[in-house]
């Protein structure tokens, strides 16, 4: 599993509150760096993971003891830059914020994250899919479309899915269009490629 997809894993469980998330702190010691005090390491089931969260905005990074905290530090840096910057603007009467829509990430309640937990298991069963297609980026950027869509309603307005969702055969179009893009996307950026190799990707997946 690669490191996006086990940081898309871990997220999901955290933002459904599971029980088999915790967090570790390494013991103070005279190596330890500084920036532990920022950071805590991801582990499931008692097991670490190459995962840490940032104490102060929660941002989940890739971490590798062989690779040093470089990444962490800069992290650390950059998180109480933008907090500082954020506490200064507060002090303003009028910030540029107001004019735009936040770009704070909301706290879903826990009602919600546990009706889109039952759909995600019946869009599982019921259209016998993978179990790994829920944490795939292609289902992610569909369900935040879906998601961003409902803010133009309120919460009295009845939609029907149906009037939204593309037909199988507009859909098969759009795949053409954007294989061809892409493809001239890839034409381009070869140009300037002197040697490259061809690598065939065997994979099962252990659900199915």
């Amino acid at each position: 599993m690669d490191k996006s997809t086990k940081k898309t894993i871990i997220q999901q469980l955290i933002n459904d509150d599971s029980k088999s998330i915790s967090y570790f702190k390494p013991k103070e010691s005279p190596k330890r760096s500084i920036v532990w005090q920022s950071f805590s390491i991801i582990c499931v089931d008692g097991k670490k993971q190459e995962i840490v969260s940032c104490d102060k905005c929660k941002q989940l990074m890739a971490y590798r003891a062989r690779d040093g905290t470089n990444s962490l530090a800069r992290h650390t840096r950059s998180c109480k830059n933008e907090s500082s910057i954020s506490s200064s603007n507060s002090s303003n009467q009028n910030q540029v914020t107001d004019y735009f829509s936040s770009s704070k990430t909301s706290i879903i309640p826990k009602k919600i994250k546990d009706r889109v937990k039952i759909a995600r298991v019946e869009f599982i069963a019921l259209d016998s899919r993978p179990f790994e297609t829920v944490f795939g980026e292609g289902f992610m950027k569909l369900a935040q479309s879906l998601f961003d869509a409902g803010k133009y309603f309120s919460s009295t307005s009845t939609v029907n899915l149906k009037d939204s969702i593309p037909s199988p055969v507009t859909v098969s179009r759009n795949v053409e269009d954007l294989y061809k893009k892409k493809q001239s996307e890839l034409a381009k950026l070869c140009i300037n490629i002197k040697y490259y190799c061809i690598i065939c990707d065997f994979w099962t997946e252990r659900y199915t």
